[in-house]
């Protein structure tokens, strides 16, 4: 009798073996039209519950907007006994509902770091929400003028871009990595913006130009990663071609040297 006490034992409880429910459906993505359709519908039918419920006298009608053009129109005889105070009136409500729109404007009005946040967000990719890397390898015959080298670099860096451009006597390659945007803009300077035949050094003599192919830069491979290899974008000049494969070769990634020496445009 010592055993039995005041106490209840209630088992753990345990979940029916059963298979686990469908995960819910994914709402559906609208387009930029469809949002602004839906947003149209619902203001409608909310602005018609809104005159039904003032025709039913459960809200108070909105008192009429008197302006100096329709002043006869609305007030009818009162505007004839006293016109000197209404017209006081008519502009000092109008002063109030201009002030009070402009007042409202100032409150929605971004501040110079909220600006720069939004020109941000439509600029570059948001870099929590971004899961993979975009990568692009770029093989060009001759990078030595000093001015598209320039752009190469800059414009890389403003589009927040890491990576790599290794120049030598014979080839340079470039490679970049970053958001879909930031790619997108960078793609069009190298395969679009960028005059690649009329971008060499001016150095040589003339004869020596015309053996020389045509100056040319082309896309060898675009995919993503898990993520960035390179911590920033870096220029390197190279005395030899191992030399520039070692840039690749320290963060492990000697294949993107490979597939640019390897790649002929005529394949492509």
């Amino acid at each position: 009798m010592d055993k039995i006490t005041i106490y209840v034992e209630h088992p753990e409880p345990y979940d029916p073996p059963a298979e686990p429910a469908p995960p819910p459906p994914q709402p559906l993505k609208l387009t930029k039209k469809e949002q602004k359709k839906l947003r149209t519908q619902r203001r409608l039918a909310k602005e018609k519950d809104r005159q039904e419920m003032i025709r039913q006298g459960l809200l108070e009608p909105p008192k009429p907007k008197v302006k100096m053009s329709n002043l006869m129109k609305v007030l009818g005889s009162e505007a004839v006994q006293d016109p000197t105070r209404l017209e006081m009136e008519i502009r000092t409500a109008a002063a109030e509902r201009e002030q009070a729109h402009v007042d409202r404007n100032i409150a929605r009005k971004l501040t110079p770091s909220e600006r720069r946040e939004k020109k941000e967000r439509k600029l570059f990719d948001d870099p929590t929400n971004t899961i993979e890397t975009i990568v692009c390898v770029y093989k060009i015959r001759d990078l030595s003028h000093p001015q598209t080298r320039f752009k190469v670099d800059v414009n890389a860096q403003e589009n927040k871009l890491t990576g790599a451009v290794v120049i030598t006597d014979s080839i340079s390659v470039v490679v970049v990595e970053g958001g879909k945007k930031s790619i997108k803009r960078y793609n069009k300077l190298m395969l679009n913006r960028i005059d690649w035949p009329a971008a060499v050094g001016g150095d040589e003599d003339t004869e020596m130009e015309a053996d020389k192919p045509v100056n040319s830069c082309v896309l060898v491979w675009q995919g993503s990663v898990a993520k960035p290899t390179f911590h920033r974008f870096t220029v390197h000049n190279c005395r030899s071609e191992a030399a520039a494969k070692k840039v690749f070769v320290d963060v492990s990634v000697p294949h993107y040297w490979d597939l640019a020496v390897n790649f002929s445009e005529d394949s492509s």
